[in-house]
């Protein structure tokens, strides 16, 4: 029984070791299927599971859309969001999204709903958003 108790207890401590290596700073850039258009995004994951992420979309090389969500995040079977707050107006969904991939400075996620695929940077604390990619004639 002790032992059984001991595997249950190291697999209880294995789980937020293993979420931990993604707390920190990740940028991504892509296509946001809610929005129908491309957008940028700088998340901060914290070690005690909180998140907060902020948005950004362009149309035509103007900012069309600044967002910042926050809320929980979680590292299970599944890498789940739940969103508590959208430019600072209470609210709550959860997101689901299996991992593809991870390392140190990439992970690749999946939407589980949409099968759209995300790619996350580790970025510096001190990281920006870069200029977006726009046509100059």
């Amino acid at each position: 029984m002790r032992g059984i108790v001991l595997v249950l207890a190291l697999l209880g401590s294995a789980s937020p070791a293993f979420a931990a290596d993604l707390a920190g700073d990740w940028y991504g850039e892509g296509y946001q299927p809610l929005w129908h258009d491309n957008a940028q995004w700088l998340m901060h994951l914290s070690p005690d599971g909180t998140y907060a992420i902020e948005f950004r979309q362009y149309h035509d090389c103007r900012l069309t859309l600044n967002q910042k969500e926050s809320g929980s995040w979680d590292l299970s079977d599944t890498y789940r969001m739940v969103a508590t707050s959208v430019n600072g107006i209470a609210t709550h969904y959860e997101t689901d999204y299996r991992i593809v991939s991870r390392g140190d400075d990439e992970f690749r996620i999946v939407h589980v709903a949409t099968g759209q695929e995300y790619i996350e940077k580790r970025v510096a604390p001190n990281f920006s958003f870069p200029a977006p990619d726009c046509v100059t004639s």
